[in-house]
């Protein structure tokens, strides 16, 4: 169950800031608790917190880019019409959360305990009361546009002992972006974008040619159509608001690309970041060999504040996409999944088919469901009829598979990644990406060994079956996402401090549930509990296994070897290197400072919560 025992003994240790009083210093009392232990927990009811002209110093050197958070749905509770309706309008909406430091891509990392500023996901516009407070949010961030910002604010949190967080996009399952109490760098507006036809990295001999050089803040989207004017390609991953130089190209970055040209910190070339003692460095293979190969994979957040980034390009090719999607024919009686031939026969077809798959170069976005599935092969390739003798068996099965009620069964081009992205922007794809929404998610890398025979095919098959039915009986809505995106014909790791687990996993399953603001807190917590025990079948095949960090269950007791692997040793050393205070720190990263820092009590009231209305047996 994910180590859920051990949270029972977590402190409960906030300053909440009502919206009321972030207009100025909060000054609000919090209760004694002994945090000399640990370092950067300074709260603003505390004298080493900085007095008004210490902001206002700081801000000057800032140039003005010191800000006073509001959560962005604040004018729906404060009756600016206008305003509400355009948030309304754009709730759900990534590119729009993203825009913003108020808020986040998920509800879970805007509310702590009772502090929140939410509205209800799938009806917006449903009149809401209450106070709309921080919750997670800081209440001062730095937008950021340089690297002399992040060194003042850096000097600042060295300083006041402050907590640090550091947000792009928000778009984290982990909530590691923000952090309640914090200073937060926001560097969502660095937004330098370069093509170097030819490029040498700082003190190297070698030569790279054709590498993009993009800013801390730039978004997928921006990326790819940026450098697709030039003929090239990014290794960006699913969707267009990522900020692919954060989390995703700091903590591996998988996408349609990965099985051809491999992770996003496969293709880096060189990081300008600064570094906890307010240092700015350039750093590359060959200067700096150790933090370039931490941040190649070790966590965004963690070793330094990034604020550019320089990687291969590819000169685009065409997707070629296979896209099947159906309905299934309605259970006879109550649905069971485990005994649903349907469900079985795909899984097991499209398991079997895998390997030849990843050694094409194609990659695979599977998303099966209690009705229905969703399974989309993307190959990169001039040639557009390859995709279809490779797929041909894995084609016919479906094409011909009795009681199917096939929405789409196609073959397409698409000469741009743009158009690629514009055709999963159909709904019948785009909702099994949710935001807006609380979300429940785990993860496990099924390695190529189960790929092999029949008998290892059917026990990926028993797995994902399940999974699936313990997700649907105990409210966790049954959606199993089997990825085939990683870097399967990239093996070696050594350049890289991402998990090893990454480079022979044929696919990265998903398990995933979510929640909305009117969901009751006791089938919150269900849901929760729920997706945290469906990953066990997976497991139980995957002994020593892991999952990919940025995808994975944030309650995940085994969290070094399950995230890292056997690369978290070394990863460490690095982090204690070149941050031995622990300045950068966040939940469940490198070097993390525990379950007892009273700066995550956020994630403790969550964790004690009550036990789920539904017993969660075993799995099986």
């Amino acid at each position: 169950m994910c180590g859920c025992i051990l949270f029972g003994s977590f402190l409960l240790y906030q300053t909440l800031v009502p919206l009321h009083t972030i207009r100025s210093p909060p000054t609000s009392s919090t209760e004694e608790t002994d945090i000399s232990h640990f370092n950067y927990t300074c709260l603003p009811s505390q004298p080493c917190w900085p007095t008004r002209s210490d902001w206002a110093a700081f801000n000057q050197t800032l140039n003005g880019n010191l800000k006073l958070t509001a959560p962005w749905a604040e004018p729906c509770y404060t009756g600016s019409t206008e305003a509400c309706g355009e948030i309304e309008i754009n709730y759900m909406n990534s590119t729009a959360r993203t825009s913003v430091y108020g808020a986040m891509d998920f509800l879970d990392w805007e509310q702590c305990g009772q502090s929140s500023c939410m509205l209800n996901s799938f009806a917006p516009s449903t009149p809401v009361d209450g106070t709309c407070s921080l919750g997670r949010l800081s209440t001062y961030h730095v937008e950021a546009h340089t690297a002399d910002d992040i060194q003042s604010t850096l000097s600042l949190v060295r300083e006041h002992g402050l907590r640090l967080s550091i947000k792009n996009s928000g778009h984290d399952y982990f909530g590691r972006s923000n952090a309640a109490n914090s200073l937060a760098i926001w560097t969502r507006n660095m937004k330098e974008i370069r093509f170097h036809k030819q490029f040498q990295p700082k003190g190297c001999k070698t030569v790279y040619d054709n590498v993009g050089e993009i800013g801390a803040g730039v978004s997928a989207q921006e990326a790819w159509e940026f450098f697709e004017t030039l003929g090239m390609l990014v290794t960006v991953g699913a969707v267009g608001s990522v900020g692919i130089a954060g989390g995703f190209g700091q903590g591996g970055g998988h996408g349609p690309l990965g099985p051809k040209f491999g992770l996003m910190v496969d293709n880096a070339i060189e990081f300008d970041v600064v570094t906890a003692d307010g240092r700015a460095r350039t750093i590359n293979a060959c200067n700096d060999a150790d933090l370039f190969w931490a941040m190649r994979g070790g966590g965004g957040g963690t070793f330094a504040v990034l604020t550019s980034y320089k990687f291969q390009l590819h000169p685009a090719v065409p997707l070629n996409v296979y896209s099947f999607q159906a309905n299934f024919p309605p259970p006879e009686g109550q649905l069971d999944i485990t005994q649903s031939a349907v469900h079985r026969d795909i899984i097991r077809a499209l398991a079997s088919n895998q390997t030849t798959f990843a050694s094409h170069g194609m990659s695979g976005y599977n998303f099966v469901l209690p009705d229905h599935i969703v399974s989309l092969q993307v190959l990169p390739s001039t040639d557009s009829e390859h995709i279809k003798s490779i797929t041909s068996s894995f084609h016919e099965f479906l094409s011909h598979y009795p009681g199917l009620n096939i929405t789409d069964n196609a073959y397409y081009t698409f000469p741009k990644f743009s158009e690629w992205h514009k055709f999963t922007e159909q709904p019948s794809i785009a909702r099994n990406g949710l935001v807006g929404v609380g979300i429940a998610e785990s993860g496990r890398f099924l390695p190529k060994r189960l790929f092999s025979t029949p008998k290892d095919i059917e026990k990926v098959v028993d797995a994902v079956v399940t999974a699936m039915q313990f997700s649907v009986t105990n409210r966790g809505g049954g959606a199993a996402q089997l990825y085939a995106t990683g870097p399967i014909n990239q093996p070696d790791n050594s350049q890289t401090g991402v998990n090893p687990a990454w480079r022979d996993a044929i696919w990265e399953v998903i398990m995933g549930g979510f929640w909305t603001s009117s969901t009751p807190e006791s089938v919150r917590n269900q849901i929760r509990h729920t997706i945290s025990a469906s990953i066990e079948p997976y497991k139980t095949l995957t002994p020593g296994g892991g999952c990919y960090m940025n995808e994975g269950d944030w309650t995940e007791g085994n969290w070094q070897q399950t995230f890292f692997g056997s690369n978290y040793d070394k990863l460490l050393q690095v982090k204690r290197k070149f941050d031995p205070t622990g300045l950068f720190n966040c939940w469940k990263c490198v070097g993390w400072s525990g379950y007892e820092d009273p700066m995550y009590s956020c994630y403790s009231q969550s964790l004690k919560s009550p036990n789920p209305t539904v017993p969660l047996g075993p799995v099986g």
